[in-house]
């Protein structure tokens, strides 16, 4: 999982400014791509907040087409976050779209995600082949620290990068909270638990209707330091939701879901994402 790590005039700086970025980029792992339909562009932005104040925004461009998908995306911390650094980074995806009869899923080919927080750099990329991790790189290296919780030799098979894994495909409305997703964010190999929570009313630019909303319980599998207190936290106490809406859906609600907004409890406080625009461009 990314975190920003970076040294602090006084120790009470140096806690509140990993926690900013661990929200940050904890958040900024929730952005998704969008709904599908063939040979059709997304336009989605979202703000991230905390104690109702921004710290982070994020625009992502979504293209689909019969066989293939894309995503470049964007993000950067906006006001509170700021005061302690200035973070921007950039996401792309390439995959393929499978066609199963009248369904539709995602399978990602190639992952890249770069960002700079003050002076610190950081890449992790991953390539698939046939639905699992065929390689990964992080740029610094990943410091392991003990107990570290090693990847296991079958972690890496059919599992999702964390924005291609929030492309659900679903038969109804009523299914999409019905679901596992397994991650792998170059680092850390987990489990998303999705479970139903009803639904919410959600109007944003190019999206007037119906967002469903899932309970979310984070579960690490491998790849994380085990006793790291904003882990422990976010599998122990954490409560997550996620929304998701789909812009392309037939009469019985079947089609691709993708997250309008997200709402995590974090040890200062519970930060929420919410999607200010969700639209098709063509």
């Amino acid at each position: 999982m990314l975190l920003t790590d970076i040294a602090a005039k006084t120790q009470q700086k140096t806690v509140a400014k990993r926690l900013i970025g661990t929200i940050f980029l904890t958040a900024v792992s929730l952005l998704p791509a969008t709904a599908y339909a063939a040979d059709s562009g997304y336009r989605t932005e979202y703000g991230i907040y905390i104690f109702g104040m921004t710290i982070a925004r994020s625009e992502m461009n979504t293209k689909m087409s019969d066989t293939s998908y894309t995503l470049d995306g964007e993000f950067h911390s906006s006001g509170l976050a700021r005061i302690f650094d200035s973070t921007k980074g950039s996401i792309t995806i390439r995959g393929a779209v499978l066609n199963q009869g009248t369904a539709a899923s995602v399978q990602p080919a190639s992952y890249l995600t770069t960002y700079r927080s003050g002076k610190k750099h950081k890449r992790t990329s991953i390539s698939f082949k046939n639905g699992s991790v065929s390689a990964y790189d992080n740029q610094p290296p990943i410091n392991k620290v003990a107990p570290w919780a090693e990847l296991g030799a079958n972690d890496l098979k059919a599992v999702f990068d964390p924005i291609s894994s929030m492309m659900i495909t679903s038969p109804s409305a009523a299914a999409v909270c019905n679901r596992t997703l397994q991650i792998f964010d170059g680092q850390t190999r987990a489990q998303i638990r999705l479970s139903p929570a009803g639904t919410e009313r959600l109007s944003v630019k190019g999206f007037d209707g119906t967002a469903i909303t899932c309970n979310a319980r984070f579960v690490p599998v491998s790849g994380y330091e085990k006793d790291k207190k904003s882990v422990r936290y976010l599998a122990d106490k954490s409560k997550i939701t996620i929304s998701f809406a789909s812009l392309n859906t037939d009469n019985q609600g079947a089609g691709i879901y993708a997250p309008v907004g997200a709402s995590v409890g974090t040890q200062i406080g519970t930060v929420k994402v919410r999607a200010t625009r969700f639209e098709k461009t063509k």
